[in-house]
């Protein structure tokens, strides 16, 4: 906010038009109006709410410039005369003007900023304009990041409790800091989000229950609980032409920030890479890293997963998940194999923690409820290949999350009665368990968890048992019954020694 006001108020070459460009629910009009109430001092402000038409803007310019219009007037021609011939310094600003750009919207602010000049503009909208002049000033809204998104929940909480004959209600909506850094991280650092959820924290909802809903489904609440914000979204989305939707979709799958050269793979024709980029950012979809990197708005990414159908983008979404799916699983398998060689492990390593967030959204896709079959059976599969199962127990951090991996590979394998997947996946947790120190003084759960899946390979047919997987099982189960035998024998030992 402040760069704006200087930009509006400097001495020499003061900025003729301020845009405000974001997705709904950044806080584009609080910002406007911020600007507007810090500048009352110094200018003249008109504040136009969002219009449908351009000449209902015009009628609202000049009706707060005391011209009130007849039918048979064209709102639009006196009102750049007005404009120009104003004599006290004004700042005109028109709220969410979307619906209204176009070629007639362009060619009336372009006339102010080139003939009215005590004339400067603030606009608020989802889609910069289509011309530029270096007398125009973009300012593209970022989310918030976690420590700022906590802090404005705080401040919403403590703002709806605010005096001391509401302590109940203090009481009913107190969250940790944790809790409200977890929530704005949830949030995607979307104001208007972190406002509805300040309401229902107000309104009793726990805020564990609500971070876990957040969770398991980002854009369920906003659907449910700020649907003005989610279909302000849909319309947005809508008005981009069928190409921008398609590739919005495909670069959707990426949980996180990515380049040109890591989106490669899902576009056929390489030549459309550039122009991705460039007219994602224009239309704020994108927002630019110091590293050079993009990240999709969390907000966009998470309505494109969800509403596919509503795009009609469902097979471009299904190809690009399946190709993201497997051109990561494919690269964890490189890196486990080079993590074998002693030369390479390290290069190994700090690949997968550049590359963890993909990786393990690749197996989230695989191994979800929803996933075909197949989709799942390859999940398991790479997860419980040698070479992964040993760079994963290893490598993977935290531990917990590497046997949450295992226990789903598990728990698929079981339900869907494949028995050899089942032995492949308890050879993968008890290996992940020896992997933990407390594990290999021997307990009898990793024992239990060697020996069934022992016992169902030896049900197989004999080709499935002579494999390096049964092997291992065997190697494993012995290991964990010689551990039994020296903690048994440590045991009497103390035994002894205590009662002499």
């Amino acid at each position: 906010m402040d760069k704006i006001i200087q930009k509006l108020t400097q001495v020499i070459n003061p900025s003729r038009m301020i845009i405000i460009v974001s997705l709904p629910g950044m806080g584009k009009t609080e910002v406007a109006i911020s600007v507007s109430l810090s500048l009352r001092c110094k200018k003249s402000v008109i504040f136009i709410e969002k219009q449908n038409k351009l000449t209902d803007v015009c009628s609202q310019i000049l009706e707060s410039c005391g011209r009130r219009l007849s039918e048979m007037h064209d709102p639009v021609l006196i009102a750049k005369r007005r404009l120009k011939e104003l004599k006290a310094d004004t700042v005109i600003i028109l709220d969410n003007t979307e619906d209204i750009q176009g070629e007639k919207f362009d060619d009336f602010v372009k006339y102010l900023v080139k003939y009215a000049p005590k004339v400067q503009l603030i606009l608020t909208s989802r889609e910069d304009v289509g011309f530029t002049s270096p007398e125009i000033h973009k300012v593209s809204l970022s989310p918030l990041d976690p420590d700022s998104s906590a802090r404005l929940l705080l401040r919403l909480l403590q703002e709806s409790a605010g005096n001391s004959d509401e302590l109940l209600l203090q009481e009913s909506v107190a969250i940790s800091e944790e809790h409200a850094k977890k929530l704005g991280e949830l949030c995607s650092g979307i104001p208007l989000l972190l406002v509805h959820c300040a309401w229902l924290l107000k309104d009793g909802v726990s805020p564990a229950v609500l971070i876990q809903e957040l969770r398991d489904n980002p854009i369920q609440p906003l659907k449910t609980n700020a649907e003005g914000v989610y279909n302000a979204l849909g319309r947005f989305l809508c008005k981009f032409l069928g190409n921008v939707i398609e590739n919005l979709v495909r670069v959707s799958v990426f949980p996180s920030a990515f380049s040109g050269k890591d989106i490669a793979f899902l576009f056929d024709d390489q030549s459309e890479l550039n122009t991705v980029k460039t007219k994602m950012v224009k239309c704020a979809l994108f927002r630019k890293l110091n590293s050079g990197m993009v990240v999709l708005h969390p907000l966009v990414r998470d309505y494109c997963r969800a509403e596919r159908k509503l795009l009609k983008m469902e097979p471009v979404g299904e190809e690009a998940q399946h190709k993201f799916n497997h051109h990561y699983l494919e690269v964890l398998r490189r890196l486990s194999k080079n993590f074998i060689s002693k030369d390479s492990a390290l290069d190994a390593i700090s690949a997968f923690r550049n590359e963890k967030a993909n990786i393990m959204e690749a197996f989230k896709n695989c191994l979800q409820d929803k996933s075909s079959a197949d989709e799942k059976e390859f999940g398991v599969d790479v997860a419980n290949s040698l070479e992964v199962m040993d760079f994963l127990a290893k490598v993977l951090s935290p531990p917990a999350e590497c046997t949450k991996l295992y226990e789903r590979c598990r728990d698929i394998a079981k339900e869907s009665g494949d028995q050899k997947r089942l032995a492949d996946s308890l050879n993968s947790l008890g290996f992940r368990r020896l992997c933990d120190v407390a594990h290999r003084r021997g307990d009898r759960g990793t024992l239990e968890m060697f020996q069934h899946a022992y016992d169902i390979r030896m049900t197989l047919p004999e080709e499935q048992q002579k494999n390096e997987t049964h092997a291992n099982t065997i190697c494993k189960l012995g290991l964990c019954y010689s551990l039994q035998v020296t903690r048994y024998c440590y045991s009497n030992d103390s035994n002894k020694k205590t009662a002499n």
